[in-house]
């Protein structure tokens, strides 16, 4: 720790997650380590609720997903905390104010991080004392690191050399975070996309981010999100084994990385659409964290996959994307590729 570590100050550090406490604590660095850590992209995040409120929605939807059971393809251990105590904790680390002198948030670059962090800021806006300070430790690449996906790659001294780069926030990250934490949870998408096309310059990596979350709207042409159509493309020779497919889901992306779990619910999610467009064999072990199983297409899925067929007409659709519900099979909300938009259907 050098010269911005003042001997005395007391820190507390909420990352993106327990890989990232864990690496500032094998790095020596002083404080207490708390996460804040929603996959806010997947679920429900209506508007209009106060945070108690969107705390009680997320938690009923994070309990469900995080069961033994939530997917055909899933056999990993269930959450080993109720996911309300979880969020509850976040905000109470937060809250207690005269605990630290300093908080210092740590994200990174992709949609996971960007979305928490914009939440987390307005958050902190309307709570935390203004004579508090906060800073922010954001990077979106590492030197030694070309292909760098998240801080919890790095080696402790790695990390540790980030803590000098922390910068307070501004008022203009205030301001950027809470536009864009209203129009994630607004009902229709048209703010959110016009949001990443504005000035976001003080939160650099949020508008890529935003922009590939767009990307999981259905698609013009052939009614998939872009993760939907990777697997489907992944199982469109032989099938796809789903603990070899997670790796390869990654690829060509810079922003959006799928967790196991979020993988295993996917294919469970494709495996019961009517009619189905993907079919699910048991068999081998779990070989990436709970993921077990294989996937093909069906004839179904071909022809959507093809753009013979349209998922959302053929399927219908019943999906959240922040405060959006879609539903149904018209009027549905598209991803327009040629456009770079998201438009009406």
């Amino acid at each position: 720790m050098n010269s911005q570590a003042v001997v005395g100050t007391r820190f507390l550090h909420v990352a993106n997650g327990t890989c990232t406490t864990q690496i500032i604590e094998s790095a020596g660095i002083p404080g207490r380590r708390s996460i804040w850590a929603d996959p806010l992209y997947e679920g429900p995040v209506p508007g209009g609720l106060t945070d108690a409120a969107l705390l009680q929605v997320r938690a009923r939807f994070l309990a469900g997903r995080e069961k033994p059971d939530v997917s055909l393809a899933w056999s990993g251990p269930d959450a080993s905390l109720d996911p309300a105590n979880d969020l509850g904790k976040w905000r109470s680390a937060i809250e207690d104010h005269g605990a630290y002198d300093e908080l210092i948030l740590w994200f990174e670059h992709d949609l996971f991080d960007q979305l928490n962090l914009v939440q987390l800021l307005t958050w902190i806006r309307e709570r935390v004392p203004s004579a508090k300070a906060v800073s922010l430790v954001s990077v979106g690449s590492f030197p030694g690191h070309p292909a760098f996906k998240g801080l919890g790659e790095l080696a402790p001294d790695e990390l540790a050399s980030l803590l000098d780069r922390r910068q307070g926030v501004s008022e203009e990250q205030y301001a950027v975070a809470m536009r864009a934490w209203d129009a994630f949870r607004a009902s229709t998408p048209e703010a959110l996309d016009d949001l990443r096309r504005g000035n976001t310059e003080a939160l650099p990596f949020l508008a890529a981010a935003i922009g590939r979350f767009l990307q999981e709207y259905p698609w013009a042409g052939d009614g998939l999100s872009r993760t939907e159509r990777r697997l489907l493309e992944l199982a469109a020779d032989r099938g796809a084994n789903l603990a070899t497919a997670f790796s390869r889901m990654h690829e060509g992306e810079d922003v959006y990385y799928v967790t196991d779990t979020s993988l295993a619910a996917l294919a469970e999610g494709l495996c019961r659409t009517s009619p189905p467009l993907l079919m699910f064999a048991p068999g081998g072990g779990a070989q990436s964290g709970g993921l077990h199983g294989s996937v093909t297409l069906t004839d179904a899925g071909r022809a959507v996959m093809n753009a013979r067929q349209d998922r959302v007409a053929l399927c219908g659709i019943d999906r959240w994307l922040g405060g959006v519900h879609l539903q149904g099979v018209e009027n549905v909300w598209r991803w327009d590729d040629a456009r770079r938009r998201v438009v009406r259907a």
